[in-house]
């Protein structure tokens, strides 16, 4: 057991090595070929060891298991169901040298060789998730990506981004800073606070997630009884209170606010429509003038994430077309 720790070990070492090898530069992470290069070369490995050239480049000169659905069915194994690398790495020319390197690396490794098959298949398959790993790292870095068209309306655009969010899992915290960005880009007199969605979420003694002058905001794209009576206290303590949620929620929020009571004493707006028109009133809408204002927008967005926020996937990408 202990020996082939230490094989694992050695492997392990190798495979690192390789992989800083590949990074651009220190701060970089490798491109997503050099991950569909390990995972073939490290799947090859488990029945062939050590690998000459034919067991891994084929006639067309292109490296053995490294196509996308081979990928797609490597990382599924492992549990990891995202598009990572729609043609993996076989249309990528970086992709042989790359393995060359690895299966070079690997192949020096003479501990290897003294492992029985099912030893070595194990070594090959922590070594496969590890470089799994690194590709949940790279979509917990990628940012939210979205195509903002300005033949769209404003309250399209901000459901656009939404449901881009959405798909990752993050629309609550999106959703939020959103709106912060657009209170800081309306009022930029006033200090609009900035608080980490989570700490949005739990922190005591905060009557909203932003106070403008005497209204409280709260922001939710699942509204729930308990932020209508976060509504109510609010008003009960003297405050206005404006409770924001997707537009696709607006009806449940309304009867919950109903049967509170409070439906005629609150505003009640769609976040989509709450943003989105003030973006293109506060830019005249014209259509020059919104794609700046979309770019202010966003970048006012990213500037608060980063303020606050450790998870750098929720930093939207800026779409060159807005200038």
């Amino acid at each position: 057991m202990n020996t082939t720790n230490s094989h694992m070990e050695v492997a392990f070492e190798a495979l690192r090595s390789w992989y800083e090898s590949q990074k651009p530069s220190p701060d970089q992470e490798p491109k997503r070929y050099v991950v569909c290069a390990g995972l073939a070369i490290t799947e090859l490995i488990k029945d062939t060891f050590p690998l000459s050239l034919g067991d891994y480049i084929t006639e067309k000169n292109q490296v053995r298991k490294t196509g996308g659905p081979t990928i797609k069915a490597l990382l599924l194994r492992f549990g990891e169901t995202r598009e990572y690398a729609r043609e993996g790495g076989r249309t990528t020319r970086g992709t042989r040298t790359s393995a060359e390197e690895l299966v070079r690396r690997l192949n020096s490794l003479e501990v290897l060789s003294r492992l029985s098959n099912s030893e070595r298949q194990d070594v090959m398959e922590s070594l496969q998730r590890w470089l799994v790993q690194r590709v949940r790292e790279y979509f917990e870095r990628r940012k939210i990506e979205v195509e903002i068209s300005l033949d769209r309306s404003g309250q399209q655009i901000v459901a656009d981004i939404l449901d881009a969010a959405n798909e990752k899992g993050v629309a609550g915290a999106v959703a939020q800073h959103i709106v912060g960005a657009k209170l800081a880009l309306r009022y930029p007199h006033m200090e609009i606070e900035n608080h980490s969605y989570t700490t949005a979420d739990i922190q005591l003694g905060r009557p909203g997630d932003f106070v403008v002058g005497d209204t409280v905001f709260h922001v939710t794209v699942a509204p729930m009884p308990a932020v209508v009576d976060k509504c109510d206290q609010n008003l009960r303590n003297n405050y206005r209170a404006i409770l924001l949620v997707t537009d696709s929620k607006t009806q449940a929020a309304k009867q919950m606010a109903e049967m509170k009571g409070i439906l005629n004493r609150i505003g009640l707006y769609a976040i989509e429509a709450f943003v989105g028109q003030n973006i293109e009133e506060m830019n005249e809408f014209g259509r020059n003038s919104l794609s700046h204002g979309w770019r202010n927008l966003l970048e006012k967005y990213n500037e608060r994430v980063l303020a606050v926020e450790t998870d750098r996937s929720l930093l939207i990408e800026i779409p060159a077309n807005l200038q």
